[in-house]
């Protein structure tokens, strides 16, 4: 009887095995059956990227700075730019905005959804915005 119980689960157990090693290597247990393609780079802060302040950061070269509007807030909500950059506002909040500056050097008006505002700094110093219907949302950009 010892010897037919032997003959019946040698097979099982190796079956057994067996699914288990497929079901690993399926499920990526050390084999990927997907082709693995780099990630594009990143564009660098001179190609347009905004750049939040930050201590001993050097500002960007004047091109267009984009910010969105999105969460209710500013994102980012500091720059430091150099003088003749455009500052690109972009709303992706499905609520209206404004940005609106402190000194009203600039005003956007509403901002709806997908809406855009730009902006060219053309002289140096430190101009705070707002959103003038939710005035808790609040940006600053320090121009050099």
């Amino acid at each position: 009887m010892k010897n037919n119980f032997a003959k019946l689960t040698a097979p099982r157990t190796t079956l057994i095995i067996g699914l288990l090693l497929m079901a690993l290597l399926i499920i990526g247990f050390g084999i990927s059956c997907q082709s693995q393609t780099p990630a594009p780079a990143l564009p660098t802060p001179s190609q347009g990227l905004p750049e939040e302040t930050t201590p001993g950061a050097s500002p960007v070269t004047p091109s267009t700075v984009e910010v969105t509007i999105e969460g209710f807030a500013y994102k980012p909500a500091a720059l430091n730019i150099l003088v003749g950059t455009t500052v690109t506002w972009y709303n992706k909040d499905s609520v209206t905005h404004t940005v609106t500056a402190r000194d009203k050097s600039f005003d956007s008006g509403s901002l709806s959804l997908n809406d855009t505002f730009s902006y060219t700094f053309e002289q140096s110093g430190t101009f705070e915005y707002y959103c003038t219907i939710h005035p808790y949302m609040e940006g600053k950009v320090v121009v050099d």
